[in-house]
């Protein structure tokens, strides 16, 4: 008997385990509301423009979709399900759709329209969201995937992308605002008379981890809250204006500016680091420090809240580590941590290099202390900017030059600008008047000059492309060959005696040099043929697909086929053959 019950105990206890497991899974599945946006590194299609009138093409140049309508739309160019454009009345603004597929068949015909979201500030160069479509079926809207496949019921009013967050949709029922993600899973109810972004962006994660401000009309007017990017309440509907310190870049901690009855304060998550009481706030980013004023006076409060310095000057006025006050006539200078100084200078900026600082005389003469406070480059300078390891970009009569600490001038003064590549240990300078760019490398040796070029960075190189000449350099600024950066590609451009052809891995001539200037083969094997200041287009194989005969004012045109491309940036962009005028 005892036996029995101890089996019968121990069947129940494993239920319970059973159940609460799948009770936590059922849980984790439902409130799972992560998502993965598409990555497009090849497109399969591409608009085609001919006549006023767009048509498809493929990435060989093949025409899919005749170019006769008013406009297409290709939300994932990887994917053939294009929507067309019809039958516009300019009077009424209104227009017919369809949607085809590469064999010009229509498709999702199931629905009575088919449209895609147009995705803004989107950091994708495709203006759209890749991974749905909006569909509507009696007069509500839900959104399918590119089989037609439904994701949702058409249970919503509208439904639009969500600006600066691209895979979070805006919808609406009965009036009300709402958020659910492109796997349909909701994150917000639909409960607000308005929803936004706070904008939150980092190089990392673009906008994945930004957060919404809501908004509801109340009877004393509009009042905002806060929730999180898992859609969880950070604050209720209750201040009178909500923004994000964006500057401020720590995904675990959210900083929010944040009035109540006209006064300012910062919230750090949910706890208020700042009170209330201010009728201004603002972040200055290089100290992190806030300003803070009340009653026409400045004080400094640090990001963790603590007081720097009081409120009770006429202005406060941060810059480098350096804080400086103004009371009535008396002006003085504070450190970071709101310790009075007795400076040299009358201010200093702090450089990538934590052994140099740059300083400013009372005669707002540049130069540059060590950590230790001893002079490396005097103050009688106009402008001093750091470059890297010991070198700076240095301003002096008006002509910029590089001068490096115990090593004096390494580029002579006679640039009109001198400046940093970004991301890379390069210097590129120029002489306007004659249009000049001359590349420094990390080791300050000049690698090469080029008139009226076109500078481009890459991951792993530099390009510079001017009419007549073609330079690549490496992330140190050292002059390299195509061959060496151009690892997926087997034919390269090349030149002799000032023409130039194409020659393969091995140096084999493919395309004898013989033209002005020509582009790289693209990832789609085609590339740019210029001569007599026409451009033409040849493929892989060398053979021509177009002789030189199209005018294109632009150094490095693109081409898919016999048609070049025309960007007109955010993901605009369209193929066409109408270019010999």
């Amino acid at each position: 008997m005892k036996k029995t019950k101890n089996i019968i105990i121990a069947l129940i206890v494993a239920i319970i385990i059973i159940v609460s497991t799948i009770g936590i899974i059922v849980y984790k599945n439902i409130n799972d509301i992560s998502y993965e946006l598409e990555k497009i590194e090849k497109y399969s299609y591409f608009k085609l423009y001919q006549n006023q009138k767009y048509g498809v093409i493929d990435e060989r140049g093949n025409i899919l979709v005749q170019a006769e309508y008013e406009v297409i739309n290709i939300p994932n160019p990887t994917k053939d399900v294009f929507i067309c454009y019809y039958d516009y009345n300019e009077t009424t603004g209104e227009y017919k759709t369809k949607v085809l597929n590469s064999r010009n068949e229509e498709i999702l015909t199931q629905f009575e329209q088919v449209l895609p979201l147009m995705c803004e500030e989107s950091t994708s160069n495709i203006p759209f969201e890749k991974s749905v479509l909006q569909y509507k079926e009696k007069e509500k809207y839900g959104i399918i995937d590119f089989t037609g496949k439904k994701i949702t019921k058409p249970i919503y009013e509208e439904i639009e992308s969500l600006k600066y967050r691209e895979g979070s949709l805006i919808v609406k029922q009965e009036g009300k605002f709402g958020v659910i993600n492109i796997n349909g899973k909701q994150i917000l109810k639909t409960q607000y008379d308005n929803i936004q972004s706070d904008e939150y962006y980092t190089e990392a994660n673009d906008y994945r981890e930004a957060g919404f401000i809501v908004q509801n009309k109340t009877e004393e007017g509009y009042r905002y809250g806060y929730i999180d990017k898992n859609g969880k309440e950070i604050l209720q509907i209750s201040y009178n204006e909500i923004n994000r310190i964006t500057d401020i870049k720590n995904d675990k901690n959210i900083y929010l500016l944040a009035s109540k009855n006209g006064k300012y304060g910062i919230l750090k998550n949910k706890h208020t680091i700042i009170p209330h009481s201010y009728e201004e706030i603002e972040y200055n980013k290089n100290n992190e420090l806030f300003i803070v004023e009340r009653n026409s006076k400045q004080g400094v409060i640090s990001l963790e809240g603590k007081e720097i310095l009081k409120v009770e000057y006429d202005y406060v006025l941060c810059t480098g580590n350096r804080i400086t006050t103004k009371k009535g006539e008396t002006i003085e200078t504070y450190n970071n941590k709101g310790e009075k100084q007795n400076p040299k200078y009358d201010n200093s900026i702090e450089t990538q290099n934590e052994n140099y600082i740059i300083t400013i005389d009372n005669e707002d003469n540049f130069g540059v202390v060590n950590k230790e406070g001893k002079t490396v480059i005097n103050n009688k300078y106009q402008y001093i900017e750091y470059a890297f390891e010991d070198y700076f970009i240095v301003t002096e009569n008006g002509k910029v030059g590089v001068i490096g600490v115990n090593k004096g001038v390494a580029i002579d003064f006679k640039y009109d600008i001198i400046q940093k590549v970004k991301d890379k240990n390069v210097l590129q300078a120029i002489i306007s008047n004659t249009n000049t760019i001359e590349m420094y490398n990390n080791k300050i040796e000049k690698q090469t000059s080029i008139k009226d070029a076109i500078l481009y960075t890459e991951n792993n190189y530099i390009k510079l492309i001017s009419k007549k000449d073609m330079k690549y350099l490496d992330n140190d600024g050292n002059l390299v060959s195509n061959e060496k950066l151009l690892t997926d590609s087997t034919i390269f451009a090349y030149s002799k005696d000032d023409k130039w052809g194409f020659i393969d891995k091995n140096n084999n001539i493919i395309v004898e040099p013989k033209y002005d200037i020509v582009t790289e083969f693209n990832q789609y094997g085609y590339a740019g043929i210029k001569k007599d200041n026409r451009w033409g287009v040849i493929n892989e194989n060398g053979e021509i697909i177009v002789e030189p005969s199209y005018k294109i004012d632009w150094n490095e045109p693109d081409f898919i086929g016999k048609y070049c491309k025309l960007n007109f940036g955010y993901g605009f962009e369209y193929y066409t053959d109408e270019l010999t005028n």
